[in-house]
């Protein structure tokens, strides 16, 4: 595929067992050049790559996400993945899980991050932080790809609604990324 064209739908029909389809709908976008400094050390120079992120929303999910990006930052002797994402909220909700699964240059996933902010937030836009420390310095020179998706959504009436693991597998599937996901990034059983 052509780096050069950073703006691409992905749009997916996938029937899963209940019978239902489930449509993941995609933007992706170029999230920085893969050539970075870090405290003044620089990280893969001479690359042309840039860094993307996709983001993942299924219309019937009540918080869709319109926006996110990755920075790195070092604090207190070690990195961080420092994301911001905004999100649109199509009603009410208590609590919002957002999961951004990385990978390499190579497409093989890399590390899950989750972030859950459990405040109210009413109908509208909201922006949410999140902040983790790498585990390994090599990842900051080997991340490529973010994919960010809502894994679940706590509504102001109590109900819950949870991603489904076939759809967002067959979609990372047809982005050409590998499809393993951990097992804390399994739907809850309900």
């Amino acid at each position: 595929m052509n780096k050069s064209a950073w703006s691409v739908m992905v749009g997916l029909t996938i029937v899963v067992s209940r019978g239902t389809a489930q449509q993941y709908q995609g933007s992706r976008a170029a999230d920085g050049p893969f050539a970075v400094k870090v405290l003044g050390i620089p990280l893969n120079e001479g690359s042309s790559l840039q860094r993307e992120r996709i983001l993942l929303n299924i219309p019937s999910c009540p918080v869709q996400i319109v926006g996110s990006t990755l920075t790195f930052d070092y604090k207190e002797r070690g990195f961080q993945y420092k994301v911001r994402t905004t999100l649109q909220a199509q009603q009410p909700i208590t609590a919002v899980e957002i999961r951004h699964i990385l990978y390499d240059v190579f497409g093989d996933h890399m590390n899950n991050l989750s972030n859950t902010e459990a405040k109210d937030l009413n109908t509208g836009e909201h922006v949410i932080d999140g902040i983790w420390n790498t585990l390994r310095e090599n990842d900051l020179s080997e991340h490529l790809t973010t994919v960010s998706y809502v894994a679940r959504v706590r509504l102001a009436d109590g109900k819950v609604w949870t991603f489904q693991l076939e759809p967002l597998l067959a979609t990372l599937r047809a982005l050409n990324l590998e499809q393993k996901i951990e097992v804390e990034d399994r739907p809850a059983r309900r």
